[in-house]
């Protein structure tokens, strides 16, 4: 699987659509995940000073990205393959994790829908970041959510295949139990066939003896 990144263009973009395109993004990869395809939704990282969001993919090409965006409805500039090369020497204990890095977004840039930039003071930069925090937070447990989900319903598809195999099971077997109680109705109605034709011949011989015997010498 190769990674890729996309970027977004988040100048005319608000902190809530921008929470709700991750939202839509992360849930469109599940969807496709679950018929098969190779995605992975990795991280978001936003350049403040840009209005650019840098989305981090593992796919198995830029196709099946750009099917994610698409069924998103997320806008993207580009979509550009790259190549992980951290050194082998970089322990995992020694690199930021990936809820550090969302925890170290600072602020993102707000525009109006003419273009024009406001510059964020110095009072409402802690609640923005404070409003990211709790977005991303509640980001993760949307992800984990859509996750569980997608297990529970992964598993149920497993069962209802289990079920449909014993239903099979089940028909066979009372399918073979109708054969053998066929088969030893015609082995009775066979024996006392058997039955009445031995008593026949019994019967004649009797009759035979019993006429031998009372013939005069």
């Amino acid at each position: 699987m190769a990674l890729f990144i996309v970027e977004r263009d988040l100048s005319k973009v608000s902190p809530e659509q921008l929470r709700l395109n991750q939202r839509d993004i992360a849930s469109t990869c599940l969807q496709l995940k679950a018929q098969g395809k190779g995605i992975r939704y990795i991280s978001c990282a936003v350049v403040p000073a840009d209005g650019r969001a840098l989305d981090l993919f593992g796919a198995d090409s830029a196709e099946v990205i750009k099917e994610v965006q698409a069924s998103a409805g997320v806008h993207y500039s580009r979509i550009v393959e790259i190549l992980d090369l951290t050194p082998n020497f970089v322990h995992r204990d020694t690199s930021r994790s990936r809820r550090s890095l969302q925890r170290g977004f600072g602020a993102v840039i707000d525009r109006t829908a003419k273009g024009t930039a406001h510059t964020m003071t110095e009072d409402s930069a802690p609640e923005l970041a404070r409003w990211l925090t709790d977005g991303q937070r509640l980001f993760g447990v949307c992800l984990e959510t859509l996750e569980n989900f997608e297990r529970v319903r992964s598993r149920n598809q497993t069962l209802e295949s289990e079920n449909q195999m014993l239903r099979e099971e089940v028909a066979r077997l009372r399918h073979k139990v109708d054969v053998v109680q066929a088969d030893r109705a015609e082995m009775v109605a066979a024996f006392n066939d058997l039955a009445g034709h031995v008593t026949q011949v019994v019967d004649h011989i009797l009759q035979k003896s019993e006429d031998g015997e009372n013939t005069p010498q």
